[in-house]
């Protein structure tokens, strides 16, 4: 993985800004390792961005069995109409195949493809991927402010798939979650919402 010291205060903010989105996407997927120090560690990053984000106060993970057992009931089964949130931005209406599409071009840009889960790669419109994406973007950024370069390239991409995607996306998976999830599921669900939010009025 690549690394990089930032010292400009700029730069390090962004550089948590990346962080954050990259716990929220690990946060999304199916879990397969305790995710007890998540509450803290989120805390702390949040804490250090270039605007404010509420965090949650219940991000009580509970045992692996239990949060796989949340994250299944949630986001994979359900009855006729599919689970309590979807995990997939293109089941929330504006058509499956292009709602990927349209994700695919963003990732395309910039050399981008959707990370390898258990040897199965996920749907671009996945919500793990599309935060991904998020951080990769906040990553360059704050490369580039480090380096003195030019950020406004990563910054509009950001705006853009924040406007098009993550904020409406985020908000619908976190108005079905809130009233069924786990406290670890509908903080995580709250967070990102409010993240996406802020982030884009930053930009705006």
């Amino acid at each position: 993985m690549t690394t990089l010291e930032l010292q400009a205060p700029e730069a390090a903010a962004v550089g948590n800004q990346s962080k954050l989105y990259s716990m929220l996407a690990q946060a999304f997927r199916y879990p397969t390792g305790e995710l007890g120090q998540l509450a803290q560690e989120i805390a702390q990053v949040a804490g250090n961005l270039n605007y404010s984000v509420s965090v949650p106060s219940g991000l009580e993970a509970g045992t692996l069995a239990e949060v796989q057992q949340a994250h299944v009931e949630l986001f994979e089964l359900g009855g006729p109409d599919g689970p309590p949130a979807f995990i997939y931005e293109g089941e929330y209406g504006g058509g499956r195949l292009g709602v990927m599409e349209d994700v695919l071009r963003f990732y395309d840009h910039f050399g981008i493809s959707p990370s390898l889960d258990e040897g199965t790669r996920d749907r671009p419109d996945h919500i793990a991927n599309e935060l991904e994406f998020m951080h990769i973007l906040s990553f360059q950024e704050a490369a580039a402010i480090e380096n003195g370069s030019s950020p406004d390239a990563y910054r509009q991409a950001a705006r853009d798939f924040l406007r098009f995607h993550l904020v409406d996306f985020t908000k619908a998976i976190g108005d079905r979650t809130e009233p069924k999830g786990t406290p670890l599921y509908s903080g995580i669900t709250a967070l990102a919402r409010d993240l996406c939010q802020q982030h884009l009025q930053s930009l705006s």
